[in-house]
């Protein structure tokens, strides 16, 4: 190339020397090319076979790369949301003890089946204390629960109606758990009041009834 041309000069003739080089080429015998052609198909060659063998090799590896983080995600998202729980875990288990404790003492007022005509007795002396004429006071037929025994006994009787009202709150405050229900009140010619009801109190299960209550939930299992 001159040194008397201009850079425009020289940057053209370039360009033609290298349009020149890339004209007429053999695709056969690329050997025999002039260098600007056989060095730009050797570098167009080599990335073509580093994408290839990234393709082959890496491009599956970089797969299950994107699968182990993706599960590393989840997994610590799952790992904060078992922290967060765990946060509660304390709360709840005293809540738990709270419950058990609870239970124990309602356990503790259950009485034994050998002592359930005492809350029979218990009912009559509240009654006679309020000045209550107690009309009936009659047993129904024990109905047995999993748990426990429950003794409903219907009841009649009369009386004014501070007395009665009286006489429900000495019933809420017996040590046994007795609950009135399906109470029916009405009016007497005298003034007084006639109320009808089922006292209803709880005693613990027997060995027997135990047994097979025990028995029935295996069977449903």
């Amino acid at each position: 190339m001159r040194s008397d041309l201009s850079l425009s000069e020289r940057i053209h003739a370039l360009g033609d020397e290298i349009s020149e080089q890339f004209s007429d080429l053999d695709p056969q015998d690329p050997a025999h090319w002039p260098p600007i052609p056989r060095y730009t198909l050797l570098v167009f060659v080599s990335f073509l076979v580093v994408g290839l063998c990234w393709y082959l090799w890496v491009g599956e590896t970089y797969t299950e790369l994107s699968g182990l983080t993706d599960q590393e995600t989840h997994l610590k998202s799952e790992f904060t949301n078992k922290v967060a729980k765990t946060t509660y875990l304390n709360a709840f288990k005293h809540q738990r003890d709270q419950v058990r404790l609870q239970v124990a003492e309602l356990e503790r007022q259950l009485p034994e089946k050998s002592v359930t005509n005492e809350m029979l007795a218990e009912v009559n002396r509240l009654a006679v204390q309020r000045n209550l004429q107690l009309e009936f006071l009659r047993p129904a037929p024990t109905v047995v629960t999993p748990y426990y025994a429950e003794m409903p006994v219907q009841f009649g009787l009369s009386g004014n109606y501070h007395d009665l009202a009286a006489f429900a709150g000495d019933i809420a405050h017996i040590r046994r758990v007795v609950h009135l229900q399906d109470v029916s009140i009405s009016s007497r010619p005298d003034g007084l009041l006639s109320v009808g009801g089922t006292l209803r109190g709880y005693r613990q299960l027997d060995r027997l009834e135990s047994m097979n209550q025990n028995a029935a939930r295996g069977a449903k299992k």
